[in-house]
């Protein structure tokens, strides 16, 4: 009885979601970083924090990186629309006492745009816009129902002639409801892996400008004009357990950051076979789909995940792949 509610009342959380239409108000910096990637992730509409346990997870929750017992590498891309570029690579190698170390790199770039002068007209160059956040994170199970991650970032953004550079931090928490219980509850409830994530993102990240530099080289003009753009910080809440026999995963994300409207997500991941996933989502008013493949080979262990990301505002529909790999 209790394992049909608990999917009566979820999927009524992910219908609520889905009809939830965002406020879509934009325009800050560092909005790539709301973009969800990773193809699983997307895959489930975004909803993450409360499962953050791959190569993504540094991006959604470094906490939930914390239980990882083998090194890994894991690589995505997004091919987006419009000549956007997307991408991550993340290693993290286990330490001691149930704690990771890692470092992640994440690129998100505008491809080539013809230059124009002030009137408009085509000039005989091309210009790109592109942003880095290289990061290092630490992750660490100080109890069995508890698990904590930091992320330090480095950001840095070019523009024609004009960067930006700033530095900001990511925490996380994990809370595994299950070790609540004793083993034989655990074990007889329908209901397993009941975990809630709690993030708090872009502390103390701008991005501060200085265009004296492009003024003086386009323009003739030595002066130059100062601006600090801060990125908002963001909150986030989310939930994940499984049921049918641990082969149903889902998993239901609110954000809210302090210049914008709350988002909600949701997704879910069924395993047809132990080595084949099927997943589903709704997040940033788009539905999302996608698979997953499960390769072992001596020790080692490789994950592939495609998601498929329909259309938003005229933007094209976007493939993410993302491969994972455990050694």
């Amino acid at each position: 009885m209790l394992k049909y509610l608990f999917i009566t009342l979820t999927v009524v959380v992910l219908l609520a979601a889905a009809v939830k239409a965002e406020d879509g108000d934009g325009g800050y910096a560092g909005s790539f970083l709301q973009v969800p990637i990773g193809a699983r992730p997307t895959a489930m509409g975004g909803a993450y924090l409360g499962v953050s346990n791959d190569g993504a997870g540094a991006l959604f929750n470094p906490a939930g990186l914390a239980n990882l017992k083998s090194r890994l590498f894991a690589t995505s891309y997004r091919v987006m629309q419009l000549d956007r570029k997307l991408g991550y690579i993340t290693a993290v190698f286990p330490i001691q006492n149930e704690a990771v170390l890692g470092v992640h790199w994440l690129y998100a770039g505008s491809g080539s745009v013809t230059m124009r002068d002030f009137n408009g007209r085509p000039l005989d160059a091309e210009f790109s816009q592109n942003n880095h956040a290289f990061a290092v994170l630490f992750a660490k199970r100080f109890e069995k129902y508890f698990s904590f991650g930091v992320k330090l970032n480095y950001y840095h953004a070019t523009i024609p002639e004009v960067t930006a550079s700033s530095i900001g931090f990511d925490g996380g928490f994990m809370f595994y409801f299950d070790e609540l219980l004793d083993r034989e509850k655990r074990e007889d409830f329908p209901i397993k892996s009941i975990q809630a994530g709690l993030t708090i993102k872009n502390l103390g990240m701008k991005y501060p400008w200085n265009s004296q530099k492009f003024n003086a080289l386009y323009r003739g003009d030595n002066r130059g004009f100062e601006q600090d753009d801060k990125v908002p910080l963001e909150i986030g809440l989310g939930g994940s357990a499984r049921t049918i026999k641990s082969k149903l995963l889902l998993a239901v994300d609110v954000v809210k950051n302090e210049e914008q409207g709350a988002v909600f997500r949701g997704g879910t991941e069924f395993m047809i076979t132990p080595g084949f996933a099927v997943r589903g989502g709704y997040g940033d008013k788009r539905f999302t789909a996608g698979t997953g493949y499960i390769f072992r080979f001596g020790k080692q262990l490789l994950a592939i995940d495609y998601a498929f990301s329909t259309d938003k505002a005229d933007e094209g529909s976007e493939h993410i792949f993302s491969f994972d790999l455990l050694f």
